[in-house]
C-alpha cells in the first residue's frame, strides 16, 4: 500500500487529499494528513468566525473540483437558494465546505483508502530512508513513501526597522490572525495598522465589528487599496501577443493596448487582468531572473492592488469609516518605533518630509513571511540544515520544479519531497488562490499516483 504523509490540512492539503482519492482508481492508499492546529477550521485563512470576513473571489469562481466549476455554489445553495455566482459569503463557509468535500469524497471514493488526520507538529522529515521518517512533536513516528508539505502562509516578518523593542510589547500585535488577537484592543485606542493590502481590510473590519470608537491609520509605501471587485464584460485573451516576450515593460505595454481597448469599448481594465489569469504563471516562468526582481522592485504593488481585489460590500464599509473620520489611509516609510509613556511613538518619512504618529496599538498586517531562512518551524529548520531544501532565488518561497518537486540544497529534484500551494511562489508567482491550488493539487496527485520510487529513484509508470 503506498503512503503519502500531506504536512498541512488547510486548503491546499485538505484538496491534494480529496484528489488523489478521487483518483486512485481503486488502488489502496494510506494518506495522513497532519496539521499543528487542528484540521476543524480547514487552514487559517477559513478559520474566521466573523462574517464581516468574506471571500475575495465571488461564490461562482470557488469550486474546488477542477472538473466541476459550479460545485461550490451548487453546495451554497443546497442551504441557501437565493445566493448568486456573483455573491461574496462568509469565508467560514469555505471551511465547512472543505471539511465536508473530504469527508464525502471518503465515502464515495475510499474503499480501498486508509486516510488518518492527525493534530499535531512535524517536527523533522528525513527523505534519506526508505520509507521516509517522518518524526511528530508529541513523539510519534509515521513512515511514507511521498512527504508533501502543504504549507499555508507563516506569520508576518518583524518590521525591518533599527530597533526592535518595541516588539516586546503586548500592544503590539505581531500576527492578527492568532485567535481573539484583536479582541484585547480597547474600544477607544488608536490603532496603527502597518500594511494597506487585504489583511488591512480584515482587520479594519474586525474592528469595526466589535465597537471600536478609536482612531485608526493604516500605513504603506504608497498607501495604495486594493481595487474593488466590479462586472466588467469580458474580453477575448489575448495571450498568443505575449508568447516568447520576456521583458515586463513589453508585457506591460500590450496590457496597457488592451486596456485602454476595453475601456473604448464600455469595459474596464478587470476584464483585461482576468484574461491573463489562466496564463500568468506561464508569463512568469518565461521572464529570466532579472525581469522577475525589476517587477518586484517596480511594478508588483500595483499588480497586487488590481489582481487581489476587494468585495464591493467591504470597500463600501472603509469608505464609510474614512468618511466618518474613523479610518485614515496614508503613505510613509516608517523610519523608527519606540515606546514611549504607554504609546507607541511611530516615525516615518514621505516626500523627504518626517512626521511622528502616537498610538496604543500596532497591528503587523505586512503579509506572510516568504523567506523560509527565516520562518521559524523546527521542520523547516530541520530540512535546511540537512539540505533537502533551499529557498528559490528570490526568496518567495521554495525551490522546486513546476509540478512541485523539491530541489535539494546540492540542486537535486528530491526524491520523496513534494510542495504545494504558497510556498511555491517564487516558481509560479501566482500560487494562493483556490483556483490556482484546485488545479495544483490534481496535478501533484496525478503525478504522485503515476510514479512509484524504485530503487532510490522516482520512476513513471507506463
Amino acid at each position: 500500500m503506498r503512503k503519502i504523509a500531506i504536512v498541512g490540512a488547510g486548503a491546499s492539503g485538505t484538496l491534494l487529499a480529496v484528489n488523489l482519492i478521487r483518483n486512485s482508481g481503486g488502488e489502496p492508499l494510506e494518506i495522513t494528513l497532519i496539521e499543528k492546529r487542528g484540521f476543524e477550521d480547514a487552514g487559517v485563512a477559513f478559520a474566521t468566525r466573523n462574517d464581516l470576513h468574506v471571500l475575495n473571489v465571488p461564490a461562482g469562481k470557488m469550486s474546488a473540483l477542477h472538473d466541476d466549476p459550479n460545485h461550490f455554489l451548487d453546495w451554497l445553495k443546497k442551504s441557501n437558494p437565493s445566493i448568486g455566482a456573483g455573491d461574496f459569503v462568509p469565508r467560514r463557509f469555505y471551511g465547512e465546505y472543505l471539511k465536508e468535500l473530504l469527508a464525502e469524497t471518503r465515502k464515495r471514493y475510499g474503499a480501498f483508502i486508509n486516510l488518518t488526520i492527525i493534530d499535531d507538529e512535524v517536527i523533522s522529515v528525513d527523505p534519506d530512508l526508505e520509507p521516509v521518517a517522518v518524526r511528530l512533536r508529541s513523539g510519534g513516528r509515521i513512515s511514507a513513501d511521498v512527504v508533501v508539505l502543504a504549507f499555508g502562509n507563516f506569520p508576518p516578518p518583524h518590521l525591518t526597522l533599527p530597533d526592535l523593542a518595541f516588539a516586546a510589547s503586548d500592544k503590539y500585535i505581531h500576527d492578527p490572525w492568532v485567535p481573539k488577537a484583536l479582541e484585547s484592543i480597547g474600544a477607544d485606542e488608536s490603532v496603527l495598522i502597518i500594511g494597506t493590502g487585504l489583511s488591512m481590510v480584515d482587520v479594519a473590519l474586525a474592528l469595526d465589528g466589535q465597537e471600536h470608537k478609536g482612531k485608526i491609520t493604516a500605513i504603506s509605501t504608497k498607501g495604495l487599496l486594493p481595487a474593488v471587485h466590479q462586472p466588467a464584460p469580458p474580453i477575448e485573451a489575448f495571450y498568443d501577443e505575449l508568447v516568447g516576450l520576456t521583458k515586463v515593460t513589453d508585457i506591460f505595454k500590450i496590457v496597457r493596448k488592451h486596456i485602454a481597448d476595453a475601456e473604448a469599448n464600455g469595459g474596464n481594465w478587470r476584464a483585461v487582468i482576468d484574461s491573463l489569469r489562466p496564463y500568468t504563471q506561464q508569463l512568469w516562468q518565461g521572464m529570466p531572473t532579472p525581469e522577475k526582481k525589476y517587477f518586484m522592485q517596480h511594478l508588483s504593488r500595483y499588480w497586487n492592488i488590481a489582481r487581489h481585489r476587494m468585495p464591493p460590500a467591504a470597500a463600501e464599509k472603509l469608505a464609510e469609516m474614512r468618511n466618518d473620520g474613523r479610518l485614515e489611509i496614508i503613505g510613509g516609510r516608517l523610519r523608527h518605533i519606540s515606546l514611549d509613556d504607554g504609546q507607541f511613538l511611530v516615525n516615518k518619512i514621505l516626500d523627504g518630509r518626517t512626521e511622528y504618529i502616537r498610538v496604543n496599538t500596532i497591528v503587523n498586517c505586512i503579509g506572510p513571511e516568504s523567506n523560509f531562512k527565516n520562518v521559524n518551524s523546527p521542520l523547516i529548520r530541520d530540512l535546511m540544515w540537512n539540505g533537502h531544501i533551499r529557498c528559490d532565488e528570490l526568496f518567495l518561497g521554495l525551490d522546486c520544479t513546476p509540478d512541485g518537486r523539491l530541489f535539494t540544497s546540492a540542486g537535486r529534484p528530491s526524491r520523496r519531497l513534494r510542495v504545494i500551494g504558497t510556498a511555491m511562489k517564487g516558481i509560479l508567482w501566482e500560487s494562493t488562490a483556490i483556483p490556482e491550488l484546485r488545479s495544483q493539487a490534481h496535478h501533484l496527485a496525478i503525478s504522485i499516483l503515476n510514479s512509484e520510487v524504485v530503487g532510490g529513484h522516482d520512476v513513471a509508470i507506463s
